[in-house]
């Protein structure tokens, strides 16, 4: 711990919620995700749907090869790509079809390890892939894009307050004998003025987090775009009046993560432990909605993959209702369960799907709401 006791020092001996996570999670050196060895996946720390299960990819796949018939070839933005996993499973579930589907692909990545793994990783690729460590390298697109995005937001540092007799309290985290400590401070004013904005009042004794960066970042993402794009956003997460309810989250959400075993205290092993909270769905409306993007649905990710096209996949594998239940069936379904789970991923996630442009009428057709 002791970095982080030395990198608070530097700044004054005290630093915002805020702050400490953004170190915790993206110092250079000693930050969680900026590590040569990548963090999620079954040998790491937790699991993401991309990575628990190869059908995730292979369903998006199925999902994207629906939306090119009506575009032509898609740019994909792969947004917080990881290793590529993502991006190597949809090749391989394309096979062939890749440059029918895929016209280019532009992953961002803010680790540079990570980004080295994937170059290695797809290497050889049939269409251009380029890399960037933000989205602000990215001009504005002019081709038929999707974006997607899975478990980015909730990996952003987030401001965490107290609800006080006082009025509202920001934590902090300042150094005493040589270690961390707990300490809070008036709220700053875009602190108050974000819960206000969504009507929110903390009220005493409750703890809740607040992602100032989540609308700002996703009205970049939405204009990276251009005019005729999709959005896919898959995370954690609750509108805002269930978020901050005091009777269901009075604690917050701020959640840790290591070898898949879940704790509360962020202050245990910094830069060892991923440190996540959920995303307030509300802020990416308000971006989407200024920048005149037009939401097609929230679903559970088990609706979302259905509606995409998962049994046709298991049924154009040979692995449908109508298969042979010998080991390859049944471990595909075990697979596919994961994903569909209503007491894990497939109720906990949700995949959230905006559009622009033409894009709105073909998703709403592709995901079968037309």
């Amino acid at each position: 711990m002791s970095w982080i006791v030395d990198e608070i020092e530097a700044r004054g001996g005290e630093v915002t919620f805020d702050v400490f996570m953004e170190l915790a999670l993206y110092h250079p050196q000693h930050g969680y995700y900026s590590r040569a060895e990548p963090r999620c996946g079954r040998g790491g720390d937790f699991l993401t749907a991309p990575t628990a299960s190869e059908w995730y990819a292979r369903v998006l796949a199925r999902l994207l090869t629906s939306i090119s018939a009506a575009t032509g070839p898609l740019h994909l933005i792969d947004l917080a790509s990881g290793d590529g996993a993502l991006i190597s499973g949809l090749f391989e579930a394309l096979g062939p079809k890749v440059p029918d589907v895929l016209g280019e692909v532009t992953s961002i990545e803010r680790s540079p390890s990570m980004r080295d793994l994937q170059k290695a990783r797809l290497a050889g690729a049939v269409v251009p892939v380029r890399w960037a460590g933000n989205e602000r390298e990215i001009e504005a697109l002019t081709e038929a894009t999707v974006v997607h995005a899975s478990e980015l937001y909730d990996a952003l540092p987030v401001v965490r307050v107290a609800g006080d007799r006082g009025g509202l309290a920001e934590m902090a985290l300042g150094v005493d004998s040589g270690g961390l400590a707990w300490r809070r401070r008036p709220a700053r004013p875009e602190v108050e003025a974000y819960f206000a904005s969504h009507g929110i009042e903390i009220e005493e004794g409750q703890i809740a987090e607040a992602n100032l960066d989540a609308a700002p970042l996703h009205s970049r993402l939405l204009t990276m775009a251009g005019g005729n794009g999709a959005s896919l956003v898959l995370d954690y997460g609750y509108e805002a009046r269930r978020l901050y309810d005091a009777r269901g989250r009075g604690g917050g959400s701020l959640t840790t993560f290591r070898r898949h075993q879940l704790g509360r205290d962020p202050l245990i092993a910094p830069g060892e432990v991923d440190l996540t909270a959920h995303v307030n769905w509300d802020d990416l409306r308000v971006a989407a909605s200024a920048a005149k993007w037009t939401e097609i649905e929230l679903w559970p990710l088990a609706e979302f993959l259905i509606r995409s096209g998962l049994e046709q996949e298991l049924e154009s594998r040979g692995l449908g209702m109508e298969a042979d239940l010998d080991a390859t069936t049944v471990s595909a379904r075990q697979e596919v369960k994961r994903l569909l789970d209503p007491e894990g991923m497939g109720s906990d996630l949700k995949m959230l799907v905006q559009a622009k442009g033409d894009m709105i009428e073909v998703a709403r057709k592709v995901l079968s709401l037309d």
